[in-house]
């Protein structure tokens, strides 16, 4: 196949957008139509019933279409008021929606970063969030009569299957919908297929299993009556935004790429859901929501003249101007953005886009400046002033430099020549290692987290040479304690450090879904336990050579009886080598996103409970702190009171 360029489609978008077709008419033509099929069903069952009767009787004709009409109108004026009167907040919630806001969950969090810089973007004011955590597919939508009354849902399968950047192109779609759509004509949609479908959503709910899976069956006779009784309205209601609405969303499509200045990113997303169309996750779970089909980004688990959207595979083609193969995403798994979403980064992008960051580096250091405002907890007035000039920094290399002297133990000279070996001889250099060394402890892993951040945007290559130097680093004096391994491998895994050959983007299945830590399979319980007797040399108390010390083996002991291991058959602390280390955190960062914090959890709690007069010391908390930043999991309030917050 050929290389397809990746531009934003050359559509004349405009602020002023046509108005859709009148919605009244349609709708009265639909019901009509509606009328007209239910009486000819009618007729049918009548000639069955009485084959041999002469001439049709009016009265059940009229009966069943003042009825049905009826029954229609007032069901579309019920779902018209209950939307004004509850706002698009009232819809979300009707669909099972979870309200976030500022949350420590990693996806949560990222959702929240891309939806206010997709707001910034639009120019739109941001919307309340919503999640649908029963939804297992990728799927928005944008519910909002007015810009500054939006409510945005997001399924729980597009935060666990999208990266960054399909999220941002599914969220700008999402916005670009407030700019195209119209929000009066979107709430009478709404209503309308409501009520045009009201017959045919009885009939389903009638059929539906109770709480024990069972249906009665009396009421899945009547259910299955009611649905075929109603399906011409379902039918209705599916045309009806299809006439209205079809070719919009063509315009939202382009809007988005143009929001993002990336065809990529709204493009993988529409391939896959052209794969999801051939899987299991196809479908809502939630019986409503069918019913809000003009506002989706597509409509799941029904054919495509009755989408109410335009064929996926014709959205893709405009996008791309080439019809491209779907894009496989197995279904339940975890998309782990290790290179593109650096746990706890700063957003560098606007001191980037100063032309400030280039390559060129200074010919001095900042200079020396007072503390802005007053001295931060925990910090000397000297301290403050290198902290100042630390985040002062600007070019990679400084921040190479900064961040490899993280790694500089005071007094061993074979780190300290070879840290200067990789400053080429700068004279402002050793001025960034006394600022590094002068940080309290308290402050030190945050702003190994803050460098590690700014240099998760380099390129691929700069990544890979960092850590290479780190890691050549610790080998300079021939011992690498349990502490330097740790920042090492930090420091690899935010740099997105993988082996040859695998994907930069890491897919990890989800397991243990609903599981606490006594639930642990064999292999799970032993890869933390491994993990955990490499971490009882430096949890409650550092020890600088051999095995754990009374203190260690005792918290190690606690977390393996958090999790499930009986008294009698507590393994032995025994820390693991160099590549039974690795494959033990390989296994631990494999458990679910819900199992993690868990784990981190027990550690930083069995750490306070084995700790003198319970206060956990800084050097324990700084090895938590980091593992947190390994199991990309978000900081316990326990350990995070260990840290400042300035």
């Amino acid at each position: 196949m050929s290389a397809v360029t990746r531009r934003a489609p050359p559509v004349a978008l405009s602020d002023q957008v046509p108005p859709p077709r009148p919605v009244w008419p349609l709708f009265m033509l639909h019901l009509l139509a509606l009328l007209v099929v239910g009486n000819v069903l009618l007729a049918l069952v009548f000639k069955a019933v009485f084959p041999f009767h002469r001439g049709w009787p009016l009265a059940p004709f009229v009966l069943v279409s003042l009825v049905l009409a009826l029954g229609v109108l007032l069901v579309t004026a019920w779902e018209g008021w209950r939307l004004r009167r509850h706002g698009s907040q009232g819809l979300a919630l009707r669909l099972g929606g979870l309200e976030v806001k500022d949350s420590g969950d990693a996806l949560y969090r990222r959702l929240l970063n891309v939806i206010d810089e997709v707001a910034l973007a639009a120019g739109q004011p941001v919307p309340r969030v919503f999640v649908l955590p029963q939804e297992p597919g990728i799927n928005v939508l944008m519910a909002g009569w007015q810009p500054a009354d939006a409510s945005l849902c997001v399924t729980q399968g597009a935060l666990n299957r999208l990266n960054r950047g399909e999220l941002q192109g599914l969220l700008a779609h999402a916005f670009a919908r407030l700019a195209v759509r119209h929000g009066r004509t979107d709430r009478q949609i709404v209503a309308m297929v409501k009520g045009l479908s009201c017959v045919h959503d009885a009939g389903r709910g009638l059929m539906a299993p109770d709480a024990e899976g069972q249906v009665p069956p009396w009421r899945w006779a009547a259910g299955a009556l009611l649905a075929a009784i109603g399906w011409p309205g379902w039918v209705a209601g599916r045309l009806l935004p299809m006439a209205v609405f079809r070719e919009l969303d063509v315009r939202c499509d382009a809007r988005a790429t143009h929001l993002t200045r990336d065809v990529d990113g709204l493009g993988r997303v529409l391939r896959k859901l052209m794969h999801e169309r051939q899987s299991e996750v196809d479908g809502f779970r939630h019986p409503g929501a069918d019913a809000l089909a003009v506002l989706w980004l597509h409509l799941p688990g029904t054919a495509g003249w009755l989408s109410g959207h335009p064929p996926l595979s014709e959205r893709v083609m405009r996008l791309y101007g080439a019809l491209l193969p779907p894009l496989p995403t197995p279904a339940l798994l975890e998309m782990k953005d290790a290179v593109l979403e650096p746990r706890m980064a700063l957003d560098d992008s606007a001191f980037r886009a100063s032309g400030m960051a280039g390559d060129s580096e200074p010919a001095s250091l900042p200079p020396r400046v007072p503390a802005r405002l007053i001295t931060p907890p925990g910090l000397t007035p000297e301290a403050t002033e290198a902290l100042g000039r630390l985040r002062a920094l600007s070019g990679p290399l400084q921040r190479r430099l900064a961040l490899l002297a993280f790694m500089v133990r005071p007094g061993q000279q074979a780190e300290e020549g070879f840290w200067r070996e990789q400053s080429f001889g700068h004279p402002w250099a050793p001025g960034i290692l006394r600022d590094v060394l002068a940080l309290p402890p308290a402050w030190r892993v945050p702003e190994y987290e803050r460098l590690l951040g700014q240099l998760a945007y380099e390129s691929l290559s700069s990544r890979r040479d960092l850590v290479i130097s780190l890691r050549n680093l610790l080998k300079a004096d021939g011992r690498v304690s349990a502490m330097d391994r740790l920042w090492w491998l930090v420091a690899r895994h935010r740099m997105g450090e993988v082996a040859a050959g695998a994907p930069l983007g890491l897919i990890r299945p989800i397991t243990g879904q609903g599981r606490d830590l006594s639930q642990l399979s064999e292999d799970e319980r032993f890869h933390v336990a491994t993990f955990s007797a490499y971490l009882a040399r430096l949890v409650p108390v550092v020890v600088p050579k051999g095995p754990p010390e009374g203190t260690g083996r005792a918290w190690f002991r606690g977390v393996m009886r958090r999790c499930g291991v009986p008294a009698d058959q507590l393994p032995d602390c025994v820390p693991p080598g160099a590549d039974e280390l690795i494959h033990a955190l390989a296994g631990v960062q494999e458990l679910s996103w819900s199992i993690r914090p868990q784990l981190l959890r027990a550690w930083v709690e069995e750490a306070l409970n084995h700790s003198p007069g319970g206060l956990m010391r800084i050097e324990a908390a700084n090895a938590l702190r980091l593992v947190a930043g390994l199991l990309d999991s978000p900081l316990p309030p326990a350990l995070a009171s260990q840290f400042p917050k300035a």
